[in-house]
Parts: C-alpha cells; structure tokens; sequence
C-alpha cells in the first residue's frame, strides 16, 4: 500500500511541474533568449528579479525573488530558485532561500535534491507564487516592453 501511495505522490508531484512549466513559460516566454539578468516592473506591484544560476542545452537553473526594503537593507523575498528542464517540459522549484521555508532549513545541495513531502510544499507554494506574478501582470521579454533587462549579455 505505502508504495501505491508513493507512486501516487510521485505523479501528483510530477503534473504540478508540468503546470509549473505552463506558467514560468508564461511568465518568462524568451526564457532560451535573455540575459543572465532581468527585472519585472508593474505599475501595481513590487518589482520582479530573475536571475539566471546555469543554463545548459537541456535545464536552466533560475531565481525569481521581489526584494523588499527594510531600513538601508533590501530582502528578497522570497527567493526562489527553479529548474527548467525544456526536454520534458517541467519546472521543478529546487529551493526557496527566505529563511522560511523546509527547503532552507538544512543545508541544501540542489543537485541531490529533497524529500517528496518538502518538494510537494515547495512546488506548490511555487505554482501560487507564480499565478500572483501573472495576475500582477508581470512578464519577462526580450523586447523591452513588458521588462527591464539589465546590461549583462
């Protein structure tokens, strides 16, 4: 029985990266062709920084993070770190680095990876996130429109 359960969490886990996937492609449609750099100006909300971590032919490793001032100190809040692999078509968040979450809790090596239960907390709070920063109306292209991009190419 607890190994039907696994494998049903395994797929639940593995859909929510594939709408995932739909939405960071909706929030970063020129993602394959942008600067390591960009930020996300609405007129409504918080600014939204990405930053490109890795790129390679298959994945490439993101932060998305709003930062926040608090005296002369800007947070970024919350500063999450995603994995896009465009093969297969799913965003796995791998880390969420504001103090706060089970994936910050320990020391992470995001190559190894965390347990399901931590994932399934991480991936969902990442497909809410994400859905804020659409209905915020923010959108990175390479066009110089919908985002800033900064000097870095």
């Amino acid at each position: 029985m607890s190994h039907t359960i696994q494998r049903r969490h395994a797929h639940d886990l593995h859909r929510l990266n594939e709408v995932n996937y739909q939405l960071v492609m909706r929030l970063i449609p020129d993602l394959l062709t942008l600067g390591n750099h960009a930020i996300s100006q609405t007129g409504s909300g918080s600014a939204l920084h990405l930053q490109i971590i890795e790129r390679s032919p298959y994945t490439t490793a993101l932060s998305l993070t709003h930062h926040f001032q608090l005296g002369t100190v800007k947070l970024p809040i919350p500063d999450l770190w995603l994995r896009i692999y465009h093969d297969v078509c799913v965003a796995e968040a791998i880390a969420q680095l504001d103090g706060s979450s089970p994936a910050h809790t320990r020391a992470y090596d995001w190559h190894k990876g965390l347990d399901t239960t931590v994932k399934c907390q991480l991936n969902r709070f990442t497909e809410k996130w994400l859905r804020h920063c659409l209905h915020e109306g923010h959108c990175f292209r390479d066009d110089g429109v919908h985002s800033e991009f900064l000097l870095d190419r």
